[in-house]
């Protein structure tokens, strides 16, 4: 049977030709990954040549495999200490070092065949041969103590000075590599008759062990998707060969003697058998070495499934961010996520992914950087591109719900609205008959105090409510035609002036010439709705702010009042026909202000603090002066 530590040595070879293969296909631009690469290569030549020698019994194959492991072995340093400059960022300033190095180990390659390096392989202590060393042979271990003495040391300075999840790597890399050179030079105990057992074949296995979990846990050197696909294949392959193996011998003959098929026909039958196992044994294999290897991944990764699913029912806005941005947050662990505006300009993000719905971009997805320092890979955007696009399909889901129940609203309120001005008409009929008869009870003085309290005060109001209900129900009217918003909103500062100085409001106003296509009267009733809605915010005086600013295709008007502001629970009402939060008010001048900018191609977006006052945001597209 073959020994233990040959098995070892056998499996840790071909992993680590094969995990070198991984490291250089996944980063041949990166001098760290063809360093470590040309380290794995070194380390799977050193364990095949020992294995082969540990096999084999004629005294010339020995001494040949002999050669052939320290060929691989004399390199190891050099790679290893390359690598590490490269892991660091040092190896440009370490170059002369790294050259000194790679000429001694050339030195000692074309010693190798030579009796001036091994020369002979004799019987030593349990082993039936081992290396008898030649003058040269003398020097590899100074060599070797030398290049991993100076590689541990600056290893070791890298994680003082290293954080987060880089700190980490370097931490597994370092006992990695304690462990596989703190082993692999007991190899040379016996060569020099120190009576003490190689232990590198068992320690080894562990560097490369210890190697992959840094990879797979830690992501080091940026390869753990490529790994972790890699290792399902692996895995993939040795199932089905050891069950297509184990079902062949034990079906064939069975097969052959109640069928009378033969085994080519047995293998078809099984090919096909596996072809359609392939996929969800797969997905099951897979999702198994992701709770193993991955568990962190695969639980953010579900999560985040989870709520893209879940976000295609949610049709409040604010809610459906809060539970994107929350759920990111917590459990991706970075410090900050936020959903802006496409044009909006962001900072402090180390990643910033566009949100798409109809083929354009609607918004923007950013996040701060990860708590654990680790960057984010390939793997992560891909996931947060899918969540992007999907939350950009649920937020214009979320606008169209709530257009249709604003116009479900706007429906009824136009098909009410004509009874219910007649109803208004009818008693106000009523009323201006009854001043035509004031002449002839001009002598009671009672009737008359009465009279002139409440009639006019209902005359104003009933007018008042008949005029906004009729403009509210029929759609924009009149020529859509080229207006400078300029004079607009001059028009709208010269009426209500007046009215701000007797309540103590300093109106400002910066405005700039700025044309848009729409209705001249339909955007001054609409401003005007707002100005006046700010005025009454504003009981004790202060400032009000109309500014207009100019970006691209698009002119951003600006008012701002220091007035009491607006509740959270009530900014999402705000634009809904009836809603009021005044003694007197009819809820509809701000519902009239939103119908107007929606109909002129606008938007509108409400800031508050209360007892700070609030911003109303609106933008037009703008349009060249004809």
């Amino acid at each position: 049977m073959m020994p233990l530590g040959t098995i070892l040595i056998i499996v840790t070879g071909i992993a680590s030709i094969v995990l070198g293969f991984i490291v250089f296909l996944n980063g041949r631009d990166k001098s760290s990954n063809k360093y470590l690469a040309l380290c794995n290569f070194a380390v799977g030549i050193w364990c095949i040549g020992q294995a082969m020698g540990g096999l084999n019994t004629d005294k010339g194959l020995v001494l040949f495999w002999t050669r052939v492991n320290l060929g691989g072995a004399i390199f190891i340093p050099v790679f290893y200490l390359s690598f590490i400059y490269s892991f660091t960022g040092e190896i440009k300033a370490k170059r002369k070092i790294v050259i000194t190095f790679f000429a001694i180990a050339f030195l000692f390659l074309l010693s190798d065949f030579t009796r001036f390096f091994i020369a002979d392989v004799v019987p030593r202590f349990d082993y039936p041969f081992y290396l008898l060393p030649g003058p040269f042979y003398y020097l590899f271990p100074v060599y070797l103590v030398i290049a991993i003495g100076i590689a541990f040391s600056n290893l070791k300075e890298f994680v003082k000075r290293s954080s987060g999840n880089r700190r980490n790597q370097t931490k597994y890399l370092f006992w990695a590599s304690v462990l596989g050179f703190g082993g692999g030079i007991t190899a040379f105990f016996p060569a020099f008759n120190i009576p003490f057992p190689s232990l590198a074949h068992y320690f080894v296995p562990l560097y490369v062990a210890i190697t992959v979990y840094a990879i797979l846990k830690h992501n080091l050197l940026d390869i753990r998707i490529l790994v972790r696909t890699g290792l399902t294949y692996s895995v993939m392959i040795f199932l089905f060969a050891g069950f297509y193996i184990l079902l062949l011998i034990m079906f064939s003959r069975f097969f052959q003697e109640i069928t009378g098929w033969n085994s080519i026909y047995v293998t078809v039958v099984l090919v096909f058998v596996f072809i359609s196992l392939f996929e969800p044994i797969r997905r099951i294999v897979q999702n198994a070495l992701d709770r193993l290897f991955f568990h962190q991944k695969y639980e953010y990764a579900r999560t985040i499934k989870d709520l893209s699913d879940a976000a295609v029912s949610i049709f409040n806005k604010d809610e459906l961010l809060n539970k994107v941005t929350e759920t990111i947050k917590n459990t991706m662990k970075v410090f900050s996520v936020e959903i802006s505006n496409k044009d909006e300009e962001i900072a402090g993000f180390d990643l910033s992914i566009p949100m798409k719905a109809n083929r354009r971009i609607v918004g923007r997805l950013n996040l701060g950087h990860k708590m654990s320092g680790e960057m984010f890979s390939k793997e992560d955007i891909d996931l947060l591109s899918t969540l992007a696009n999907q939350v950009a399909i649920s937020i214009e889901n979320s606008n169209l719900y709530q257009q249709i129940l604003r116009s479900d609203k706007l429906a009824a309120l136009g098909t009410m609205s004509a009874g219910l001005a007649h109803e208004i008409k009818n008693p106000l009929a009523s009323l201006k008959g009854l001043t035509q008869i004031l002449p002839d009870n001009l002598s009671d003085d009672e009737f008359l105090k009465k009279y002139m309290e409440i009639v006019p005060r209902q005359i104003d109001r009933i007018n008042s409510i008949v005029e906004k209900l009729m403009n509210f129900s029929k759609p924009v009217e009149g020529i859509m035609e080229t207006v400078n918003l300029r004079n607009v909103l001059e028009g709208i500062v010269k009426l209500v002036e007046t009215d701000c100085m007797k309540k103590g409001i300093r109106l400002i106003a910066e405005l700039k010439d700025v044309y848009v296509y729409g209705n001249a009267e339909q955007l001054t009733q609409a401003y005007m709705n707002l100005v006046l809605n700010s005025m009454d915010a504003m009981t004790d005086g202060g400032e009000l702010k109309i500014e207009m600013v100019i970006k691209e295709d698009r002119v951003f008007v600006f008012i701002k009042d220091k007035g009491c502001g607006i509740l959270d629970k009530n900014i999402g009402k705000l634009f809904d026909p009836f809603f009021t939060t005044k003694e007197n008010g009819t809820g509809l001048g701000l519902a009239i202000f939103y119908r107007i900018i929606n109909e002129h191609n606008g938007s509108v977006e409400v800031q508050s603090k209360i007892n700070e006052g609030t911003t109303f945001k609106t933008w037009l597209y703008t349009k060249p002066k004809e």
